[in-house]
């Protein structure tokens, strides 16, 4: 099982990179290169150390999250091992072999010695759940707000229904999720028990949720703040509002699990929806490329934090 799982991994990787190299070759055949590097070579040092810093505090703010959902179902660690894991995570979501995401990284981390292993996996689950439902969220208010981009192209008119439509159905769905699989899932059925059973613990505390809910809000206000920032480094106009509209939906497309770390979706979203406001197709990748410049300086950020933490994983599995 072992070896069929490294091969999968191996071939799925492999995909990935193939995929990468696909969109990377396609916009380049879109886009000068040498019109793309002559901008980025031309940043703006301090625009850029201080997007990388935003990432950097926006990372504490997800770690914060997470300690608050981890607690409120009696999960121990200071909140700065929760900090800690949420770097390392990083490191390994951007490094680590296809078959270790920075997820699991930090579920091994706070589950270490066996204990509540199960609850400390669902935390992560949790977490990023919470963080997704109020992205897409914003992404389908912003829409709602400023219906002026809807003018842009024909077809932001289907993209505005598509968002508000799966962003009401994706938070009431996330506020109901308890109720609906008691009322639409036979009791022996695995996603009611995974919900009612593994997750329930986490829909109790109220006063969590709204808490948690109240750091992503204000997490993605600094990444949606750190992307204009990006902008400003290499002398684009980006209006905050217009990065609220495609923020949430580039992110969405970024972390389909087709590409290597995004590359290639994230650039190509830049350059659809940058291009549709006017900015030039070389500024609009540079765009794309600055800000993954970011994750990975982050990323990096997470090796050196691994490093210093011993370079050592836990244990897949507790002893005894």
């Amino acid at each position: 099982m072992a070896a069929a799982d490294g091969k999968g991994g191996g071939l799925r990787r492999l995909l990935q990179v193939g995929v990468t190299v696909a969109a990377v070759v396609l916009i380049a055949r879109v886009v000068d290169p040498r019109a793309t590097m002559r901008i980025l070579g031309e940043a703006r040092v301090g625009w850029v150390v201080l997007a990388v810093w935003l990432y950097v505090v926006g990372q504490i703010m997800s770690a914060f999250r997470w300690w608050l959902i981890g607690r409120s179902v009696g999960l121990g660690g200071r909140i700065t091992d929760y900090v800690r894991y949420y770097f390392i995570g990083m490191f390994f979501m951007s490094f680590g072999p296809s078959t270790l995401g920075g997820d699991f990284v930090r579920g091994l981390y706070l589950a270490e010695g066996g204990q509540r292993r199960g609850r400390a996996f669902n935390s992560v689950v949790f977490d990023r759940l919470n963080g997704l439902v109020v992205l897409v969220a914003i992404g389908a208010a912003a829409f709602l707000i400023f219906p002026g981009y809807r003018g842009l192209a024909p077809e932001f008119t289907l993209m505005f229904w598509v968002t508000v439509a799966f962003g009401g159905a994706l938070l009431f769905g996330w506020l109901l999720a308890p109720w609906l699989v008691r009322m639409l899932l036979p009791p022996d059925h695995r996603l009611r028990h995974f919900v009612e059973v593994d997750l329930g613990p986490f829909w109790t505390d109220r006063r969590m949720l709204l808490a948690a809910s109240t750091v992503s809000f204000c997490f993605h206000l600094v990444q949606i703040a750190a992307q204009w920032v990006v902008s400003r480094a290499i002398g684009v106009e980006v209006p905050l509002s217009y990065i609220a509209v495609f923020h949430p939906l580039v992110s969405a497309v970024a972390s389909i699990p087709v590409t290597f770390s995004g590359i290639g979706l994230r650039e190509g979203g830049y350059l659809y929806f940058l291009t549709k406001l006017g900015v030039d197709q070389a500024s609009a990748v540079a765009y794309g490329v600055l800000w993954l410049f970011v994750i990975i300086t982050n990323s990096l950020l997470g090796g050196l934090v691994f490093l210093a933490s011993g370079a050592r994983l836990p244990a897949l599995r507790a002893d005894g």
